[in-house]
């Protein structure tokens, strides 16, 4: 019986987490973009990485939220912990969101050093061959 009682006890209370994960469907991974700015916060935690910048262009200074890979990929794309700290100046390429909001899906992060940790085969390179297929026909 006690057995039991934990364990929907411990179904309720993950279900939210459940609940929490959703679809990447509002980035746009066919029109990848850069967007350079100093890092305020990175967390490489799962289930994705979140990354918060402030960025300076022609709207103004403002602080933009992202998010990305989980950390295994990130690793595996060369990512290594300690690599992006707060006050960093980066550049990151981003799948936009669709409805044309401020934030996106991190591809790639290039460092003011020169080092870099990314996708090296996201759908947005599959989507831009597709697209120079379909235009060379």
């Amino acid at each position: 019986m006690k057995t039991r009682a934990l364990f929907t006890i411990a179904a309720l209370l993950a279900a939210p987490l459940a609940l929490a994960h959703h679809s990447a469907v509002q980035f746009d991974f066919t029109k990848p973009v850069e967007q350079k700015g100093k890092v305020k916060q990175f967390v490489a935690a799962n289930p994705h990485m979140r990354m918060t910048l402030e960025v300076t262009d022609a709207k103004g200074t403002r602080d933009i939220k992202f998010e990305g890979h989980s950390t295994n990929n990130m690793y595996r794309d060369g990512y290594r912990k300690g690599m992006v700290k707060v006050g960093d100046e980066i550049t990151v390429r981003i799948a936009p969101m669709k409805n044309g909001e401020d934030g996106g899906y991190v591809l790639g992060v290039g460092m003011s050093n020169g080092e870099y940790f990314g996708a090296r085969s996201t759908r947005s390179v599959d989507a831009q061959r597709a697209r120079e297929v379909a235009e060379s026909k």
